[in-house]
């Protein structure tokens, strides 16, 4: 851990929301693995979840939804601390706090509102992608039970893949389900009231990927794909995928070098900060993006760190306006088959897949 006593004793001060969140440990891991001090300061709403946040100090707030109680009390503690930096890793936290910008005093390299909209919702996602002719899976926002019976007409795939659209001010984000006939979706719709609030999609049975690319206004700075292999507790959802992985691996394909940064900077020409863009590869083994998180680490983002490669070190310089590495690679910045392994309250380990099997390598961070 890094070892600094006090915020004076710092070269970074970061401060991060929901600390007691997975996305925000496995990101203040990667923090406290800089190569610099550092000194983290945590929020977190629930006093409980206060007490597993890996920040050097944590203090309770106001929940974001309360929106000026919570950016005044964000506001105060950039203060007492000196906070150079916030990073927000919810992405109702990011939103509240960009709309309040200019009362924070500290840095904070996110993407616009707009960006940060459009980015949260799965329909105006596709729209935008569809409409650039990135190749997205065939989709249909389903206003009634007569749009399930269309895309059932209209879709070529068995199942569809329906799932929460995420479309702002209708609400609804997973419910993700395959269904095979018209009436398994329509149930599935009607036990969420989803009626306007769901989309059908084309159902891709490949591999499922992730591409993270950190941005600095428009231009790529870095990037690195990996494969997820198996998710944590997969029986918990229909679909037998959840939002955790519990192995994962990094790859190196050209198709997503390409399609995530064209995703990124579809959304949002001047796209800036960190976005991870999620694909699902067809029956030919060609990778269709379908969501892209915006604005935030995703909580397997200390794998990269431990693997040799700090994405939130280089975000934090780029943020506070110091120079990085002009040799950082663009594309790849890991070697192929370094393989995650967790699950719940075990691990990490961290995995090198050699001609002889898999062997543990020491971690970096």
């Amino acid at each position: 851990m890094n070892d600094v006593r006090s915020h004076e004793d710092a070269r970074f001060r970061i401060l991060v929301t929901g600390a007691g969140g997975p996305g925000a440990v496995n990101l203040t891991r990667s923090l406290l693995a800089f190569p610099e001090p550092v000194f983290t300061i945590g929020t977190e709403a629930s006093e409980y979840y206060r007490h597993i946040a890996l920040t050097h100090v944590t203090e309770l707030v106001p929940r974001c939804s309360d929106e000026d109680a919570y950016v005044q009390a964000v506001s105060v503690l950039c203060r007492r601390y000196d906070v150079d930096l916030v990073m927000p890793n919810s992405s109702l936290e990011m939103m509240v706090l960009t709309r309040n910008r200019q009362r924070i005093p500290a840095a904070m390299k996110v993407p616009s509102v707009a960006t940060q909209e459009i980015s949260a919702s799965k329909w105006l996602t596709y729209e935008r992608w569809s409409g650039d002719g990135i190749p997205v899976p065939s989709t249909m926002l389903i206003e009634d039970r007569e749009d399930v019976a269309r895309a059932f007409d209209s879709i070529d795939s068995r199942p569809l893949w329906f799932r929460g659209a995420d479309i702002p001010g209708r609400g609804i984000g997973g419910a993700a389900l395959p269904c095979s006939s018209v009436e398994q979706a329509v149930g599935w719709i009607s036990f969420y009231s989803g009626w306007g609030s769901f989309i059908a999609s084309e159902y891709l049975p490949g591999d499922n990927l992730t591409w993270l690319g950190v941005f600095d206004r428009g231009r790529l700075v870095s990037s690195q794909g990996r494969k997820r292999d198996a998710y944590v507790i997969p029986h918990v959802s229909p679909s037998g995928i959840t939002g955790a992985p519990a192995i994962c691996h990094t790859v190196s394909r050209t198709d997503i070098n390409e399609l995530g940064p064209r995703c990124v900077l579809s959304i949002d020409p001047a796209f800036d900060g960190v976005a991870f863009v999620d694909f699902k590869c067809d029956v030919g083994g060609s990778p269709r993006p379908t969501e892209i998180n915006a604005g935030r680490f995703g909580t397997t983002n200390h794998f990269y760190t431990a693997a040799g490669f700090n994405f939130p070190w280089l975000l934090a310089r780029l943020a506070l306006g110091i120079p990085v590495d002009p040799d950082t690679p663009r594309e790849n910045v890991l070697p192929d088959n370094l393989y995650w392994v967790r699950t719940l309250d075990a691990g990490p380990a961290l995995l090198r897949k050699t001609e002889d099997g898999l062997e543990p390598i020491p971690r970096l961070g």
